[in-house]
């Protein structure tokens, strides 16, 4: 008897360390753009456990890629718009091998795949981020419509936003507007300094969204320049479509080692 409690525990212990860890199957929506930067969206998966992504558009040829060199995880081709991600085991903590799926006509996205505890993706539909069509509802005229407006009819509550283009060279965020699922973001510079902003200058502007779970996605922007460049102050305005879940943007110009300005969605 002095034998078997110890026996008996280990068993029980065993038993626990092989027992399956139980895990709640999610079917859930992901977001990814193919603009580069940013945090990768990421999709969990679970060993022995079949994960299907659904693009809703044509894979690219080749279909999707997976850098992993242990060859844990199987790529199972559906048709032309799904696949399957089938790991053999659990990926280990930290470990996040890269999925690159391409599509037509050319974009690729790329997500991570990771493993937590007590869920996994059993379905996901992967949804590319796009810029908004300046045509699109009018997006462009109401781009137009803004950069006439006085900055005193359509602002933010002060204080005011700032990004450095270049150099000495500020733009001062005017207002921030959301309609429908399109947000948008302008800004001007003021008159007074020697040089002005190039179509550059303002292509540099690069816009994120923070996502609820506490991942940043950089968004495609559609730039909408002024009407009339030889105003006294220059109006530039971008567009943006933020995915669903977006609490705030962070506003900055690529190559900048400045603060990202916060901008609250409207």
């Amino acid at each position: 008897m002095a034998l078997l409690g110890p026996l008996l525990l280990s068993s029980l212990s065993a038993a626990a360390r092989e027992r399956p860890v139980e895990r709640v199957s999610r079917k859930r929506t992901v977001h990814a753009s193919a603009a580069p930067g940013g945090a990768l969206p990421e999709v969990s998966v679970a060993g022995g456990s079949a994960t299907v992504i659904t693009t809703g558009v044509p894979l690219g040829p080749g279909g999707p890629v997976l850098q992993d060199e242990r060859g844990r995880v199987r790529l199972v081709p559906v048709d032309g718009t799904s696949f399957i991600v089938l790991p053999s085991a659990d990926l280990g903590e930290g470990d996040r091998p890269v999925l690159t799926v391409p599509l037509l006509p050319g974009d690729s996205l790329q997500l991570a795949l990771v493993t937590r505890r007590g869920e996994v993706d059993g379905e996901v539909r992967l949804v590319r981020l796009q810029a908004p069509a300046a045509g699109q509802e009018g997006v462009a005229d109401v781009a137009r419509i803004l950069q006439a407006a006085p900055a005193a009819q359509v602002g933010l509550a002060r204080p005011k936003h700032w990004v450095t283009l270049r150099e000495v060279i500020q733009a001062k965020v005017d207002s921030v507007l959301r309609i429908g699922p399109h947000v948008f973001i302008t800004l001007s510079t003021l008159p007074g300094w020697k040089s002005k902003p190039s179509a550059g200058d303002w292509e540099r502007l690069q816009l994120r969204a923070s996502l609820g779970n506490g991942s940043f996605l950089v968004l495609p922007l559609l730039h909408v320049p002024p009407t009339s460049p030889g105003e006294a102050a220059s109006r530039h305005t971008v567009v943006a479509t933020p995915p669903g879940g977006t609490s705030h943007l962070l506003l900055s110009v690529e190559g900048s080692a400045l603060p990202e300005a916060v901008l609250a969605l409207p």
